[in-house]
């Protein structure tokens, strides 16, 4: 399966887990934007790789079979666009697995949409699958 995972930057630590535990059960990530966030403030200051990187991670959700969403401490904001755009692909028949991962800290109403399933752990999702 192709699995995108978003969170937030500020908890780069926690994305990298999950994808660790996706790939290690023989899964594919569409974009590991993880492994560059040297990046992560002042987004104007450098457009041409700003738009490059809205395309990419927009990109990696439309090419994923499974959208994961790190719930975390820390606010995002990039995220919440990846999960819309999950929930619409989700909604037009395009993807069945929209998934929050871990507690809920920072509610927003879209993290309790019917088509979003929440577990307390990716190896708890992981192990679903089978």
């Amino acid at each position: 399966m192709r699995i995108y995972v978003s969170g937030p930057v500020a908890d780069v630590a926690t994305v990298r887990q999950v994808q660790d535990a996706v790939l290690a059960a023989g899964h594919e990530l569409t974009l590991d934007w993880s492994a560059d966030v040297s990046f992560a403030e002042d987004y104007a200051s450098q457009a041409e790789r700003s738009a490059r990187m809205a395309s990419e991670e927009l990109d990696a959700v439309v090419e994923a079979d499974a959208v994961l969403v790190v719930a975390s401490e820390h606010d995002g904001r990039g995220m919440f666009v990846e999960l819309g755009a999950a929930l619409v692909r989700s909604r037009a028949g395009d993807l069945d697995h929209v998934v929050l991962i871990g507690e809920i800290r920072h509610e927003s109403v879209f993290y309790l949409h019917p088509l979003v399933q929440r577990v307390p752990t990716v190896e708890e999702w992981l192990a679903g699958l089978s």
